[in-house]
């Protein structure tokens, strides 16, 4: 039955292919959905966790826009007086505080901007994943060290002198970072003092990495920190859980378009099937004169709905592969604090679910076409010509 069903397919092989694309493009769509929601969600927790930190101070303003931009290594317009981390660090329930002052600097003769970080010795024992990959760490007012794309744009090594138009100033490479995948990789990280002085924002700060000695003190702590002058505290729990939010809107109106994209491809398969019916009533009924119980003949179309969907799923699979880079390349920059691992991930589970959804509704979709076929008289057939 499974040969006589695909002989059947490609007796049409124009009006299969057509069936076949639109139930591809169907499935494509929704793969892409239920993978890049899924990487995000798990992306986002994985970084979020790994930032050793459970809370920041920012300026006031929009706390998650704040935050989401100082953790994406942006500069903000605002900032904060130091003044806040020297009363964070003095909070019982503060394990570190760990103070951030960026700075855009256009480079316009070079058609791109560079992002100067200042901190202090703190940064070392906050971000974890940071390694030397030759140098040392800054040490005096002149030391700048450089992430790995910093370095490989600069074309600078350790002990090389760098020069900068805009501010005048000339530093030594002290050390290069090996590459994380993070915006670190792109940043020019110098001393706290240096930063300040070199855009003219003295005991001015970005923002407050705030640890703590234990994390079930976040609620208090959260509420003593909220008194700074200047500051707002934000939590990245509430961080991630806002992102998460406005991801699950964006989410349920992509998924209702998906949907309508399936629905329309299990109308293409409904087509497809009942066309194909109507085109072999003689056949079918020669089936039935020879003895061919109408369960078989249900049976058969029923396989024809089954294999168009799946090789129309499959199709999708190859085809989501395909467009998933350019599709990240498109949505990322919009996205709050997008991780830095491939985001259109295909997991098994996105797969089963795909494959089980198309497969139901090729056999939903084929269901009336097959009970016509095998309630064709095979008298009233054989009269046909």
């Amino acid at each position: 039955m499974l040969a006589l069903a695909l002989k059947n397919l490609t007796r049409r092989p124009v009006r299969s292919l057509l069936t076949l694309s639109g139930l591809a493009s169907a499935v494509a769509f929704l793969v892409c959905l239920l993978a890049f929601s899924e990487s995000y969600r798990s992306g986002l927790r994985r970084e979020l966790d790994g930032m050793g930190m459970q809370l920041m101070l920012v300026p006031l303003g929009c706390p998650f826009d704040a935050a989401a931009q100082v953790l994406k290594g942006r500069a903000l317009e605002t900032s904060l007086p130091q003044s806040a981390l020297t009363q964070a660090r003095r909070d019982p329930a503060v394990a570190l505080a760990s103070p951030v002052f960026a700075a855009a600097l256009p480079r316009p003769t070079l058609g791109r901007t560079d992002l100067w970080v200042g901190v202090d010795d703190t940064a070392r024992q906050l971000r974890s994943w940071w390694r030397l990959a030759g140098g040392r760490w800054p040490e005096k007012p002149d030391d700048v060290l450089l992430g790995a794309e910093a370095a490989q744009t600069e074309l600078r090594e350790p002990g090389d002198r760098l020069y900068s138009p805009e501010t005048g100033r000339t530093f030594t490479v002290c050390g290069v970072l090996t590459r994380s995948g993070t915006s670190d990789d792109s940043q020019f990280f110098v001393p706290l003092a240096t930063a300040q002085a070199m855009f003219h924002q003295p005991e001015r700060l970005t923002a407050v990495a705030v640890r703590l000695t234990d994390p079930a003190q976040l609620g208090a702590a959260s509420k003593r920190l909220q008194e700074i002058p200047g500051a707002q505290v934000v939590t990245l729990t509430e961080m991630m859980g806002t992102f998460l939010n406005l991801m699950g809107a964006a989410r349920a109106l992509m998924l209702g378009v998906a949907l309508v994209a399936v629905a329309i491809g299990a109308l293409t398969v409904f087509n497809t099937l009942l066309a194909s019916t109507l085109e072999r009533t003689r056949e079918l009924g020669v089936l039935r004169a020879l003895g061919v119980s109408r369960g078989a003949v249900f049976g058969l179309v029923a396989q024809e709905a089954l294999l168009l969907a799946l090789l129309g799923t499959l199709a999708g699979f190859a085809l989501a592969t395909l467009l998933g880079p350019a599709i990240e390349r498109l949505v990322r920059p919009f996205l709050p604090l997008s991780p830095t691992t491939p985001l259109p991930a295909l997991t098994p589970t996105t797969v089963a679910q795909c494959l089980a959804l198309m497969l139901g509704v090729g056999l939903l979709a084929g269901l009336f076409p097959a009970w016509r076929a095998c309630r064709v008289p095979p008298a009233e057939a054989l009269r046909q010509r």
